[in-house]
């Protein structure tokens, strides 16, 4: 039960620190041992996704060993159940493409299928849970765009927490990083390192890159956006 309470906080924690006009993704535990995907931005409203933009769903172990995950398609989204208790999860979501006209409204559809497209984006999430902290917890898991905590022992509230942020695995200079919404962001440095300063509760890291893109007839842009969620000794 107290494993369970623990996801559960982190879960409402990180609905509550949304991003007003951003959409993350995250897991909230329920009662069958299983986790609910959940996604959702603009005022932490919560909203249905077809399965097939949940690319994976990863689970570790206190070792670091990967745990096997089913995944189960519902009504309105995905439900996932690792094997046996993790010590970290991670999700790859893909949002999918969108475009506009001019200055209309973004509309689920990339460029060369919106007649008069001027801009696009092509949305990706990443999300990771730290729920019980080690040595797993600071080496990297080879996601396209990764914050990764250089500690391997819970941090403490109030004590500077250093992490890199990586993109196909190397240092990325320039990613702004917060602590929650309203959080002050610190940017990378040239070595991907950034330092934060955690506070009392549920802490939950947000990255955010978007870049141009040429040549690709579907979108101008890429947008990665990235939760990391973790606990503190207080």
């Amino acid at each position: 039960m107290r494993f369970f309470s623990l996801i559960l906080a982190l879960a409402c924690a990180a609905a509550l620190s949304l991003p007003a006009q951003a959409h993350n993704v995250w897991l909230e535990p329920d009662a069958g041992g299983g986790y609910v995907v959940q996604f959702g931005g603009h005022e932490g409203v919560l909203e249905t996704f077809r399965p097939e933009k949940l690319k994976s769903v990863q689970a570790f172990d206190q070792r670091g060993r990967s745990i096997p995950v089913k995944i189960e398609p519902r009504e309105g989204g995905v439900r996932v159940r690792p094997e046996r208790q993790a010590a970290m999860l991670a999700v790859h979501f893909d949002n999918g493409y969108f475009s506009s006209v001019s200055s209309g409204p973004m509309v689920e559809k990339p460029m060369n299928e919106n007649p008069g497209a001027t801009s696009g984006v092509h949305a990706i999430k990443y999300h990771k849970t730290i729920i019980t902290w080690g040595a797993f917890a600071q080496k990297p898991l080879g996601q396209p765009f990764e914050i990764v905590p250089l500690a391997h022992q819970t941090p403490h509230a109030g004590q500077p927490l250093r992490v890199q942020a990586l993109l196909d695995g190397k240092p990325a200079e320039g990613i702004r990083i917060s602590l929650g919404e309203k959080g002050a962001p610190v940017t990378t440095a040239a070595d991907g390192m950034a330092t934060v300063t955690p506070v009392a509760g549920i802490n939950q890291l947000l990255a955010i890159r978007r870049a141009p893109v040429a040549g690709d007839a579907r979108t101008t842009s890429l947008s990665y956006e990235y939760l990391l969620a973790f606990p503190v000794h207080e």
